[in-house]
C-alpha cells in the first residue's frame, strides 16, 4: 500500500482517474476529437504519477498510450 506523504498526491491520482473515465465515456459516445484531448491529459497525468511512484511498467504503458493518442490527433489535423 502506498502511504501518502502529501494530500495533493491523493487528489491528483483520483483526478486523473476521473479524467480517464470521462475520456473513455466520451470515446464510447464517439465525441471526436474531444475524447482524444481528455485521454491525452489523463494519460500524461498517469505518466507523471508513474514517475512519482517509480513504477516503470506503468510509465511505459501510459507513455505508449499517450503516443498513440497523439498520433490520432496528428492524423485528425492532416
Amino acid at each position: 500500500m502506498i502511504h501518502w506523504r502529501q494530500p495533493w498526491q491523493f487528489w491528483f491520482e483520483w483526478g486523473i482517474t476521473a479524467a480517464l473515465i470521462a475520456g473513455v465515456i466520451l470515446a464510447s459516445f464517439n465525441v471526436y476529437p474531444v475524447y482524444l484531448y481528455v485521454l491525452i491529459i489523463s494519460n500524461l497525468g498517469w505518466v507523471i504519477q508513474a514517475i512519482m511512484w517509480r513504477k516503470t511498467s506503468l510509465f511505459i504503458v501510459q507513455s505508449v498510450i499517450t503516443m498513440i493518442y497523439l498520433v490520432g490527433i496528428i492524423n485528425a489535423w492532416i
